[in-house]
């Protein structure tokens, strides 16, 4: 190999280096992303203007799902998976809030805001994930820094991953009838239709 081909194959080399560098770098700045709580996301998602996801999400059973772990029935149903204190235990933690049980500053919340849309440390700001003029590039934005990429028609397989982590028939409280468990699936068709139940206003 001459001395040209040296230098290409060298440059290279670092090229693909870098690439993997900045791989990394992205993807522990991801998995460092603080959660902020919903009170941070209310302060605009609480807005009638814009559809009031905050008021919405109080209503569903992801907003109580924490609570109903300290409930008699959730004892019950813990007892028989060999869970003693289904409120401090991450097998239930997991599913029943945000953060998987693993933060404390966003625990008692239940299935927040971001358990569905990623830990906002990074993106919360307006600036960083919403735009009047630009939606789609704010939203791509706003995926750089750390939120999941769930909206719209292209997200609806990685909204079915992540329902799908906690809506499944291997958790601790999943029921043990067969037509319970029917009428409790979480279908592709439902889960593909969640964004305008939820009135979001980036629903394309």
């Amino acid at each position: 190999m001459n001395q040209t081909g040296t230098y290409v194959l060298a440059f290279g080399i670092c090229v693909i280096a870098l690439c993997v560098l900045l791989d990394d770098f992205a993807l522990s700045r991801r998995r460092a992303a603080d959660y902020v709580g919903v009170d941070v996301c209310k302060k605009c998602h609480g807005m009638d203007s814009i559809g009031n996801q905050y008021r919405i999400w109080t209503a569903s059973s992801h907003a109580n799902a924490f609570m109903r772990l300290k409930s008699g029935k959730a004892k019950e149903i813990a007892q028989k998976a060999g869970v003693d204190v289904p409120h401090a235990d991450l097998r239930c933690l997991k599913c029943h809030t945000t953060g998987a049980g693993k933060s404390d500053a966003v625990k008692s919340e239940g299935v927040g805001c971001e358990a569905c849309h990623g830990p906002g440390g990074d993106y919360f700001e307006f600036s960083n994930h919403a735009s009047f003029i630009d939606r789609e590039n704010a939203y791509k934005k706003a995926i750089s820094l750390g939120m999941y990429p769930i909206l719209s028609v292209e997200g609806i397989k990685a909204r079915e991953r992540l329902c799908k982590n906690c809506h499944r028939d291997v958790r601790p409280c999943a029921p043990a009838d067969i037509e319970e468990k029917k009428r409790r699936e979480l279908s592709l068709s439902i889960i593909a239709d969640l964004p305008s139940k939820l009135r979001h206003p980036l629903r394309r």
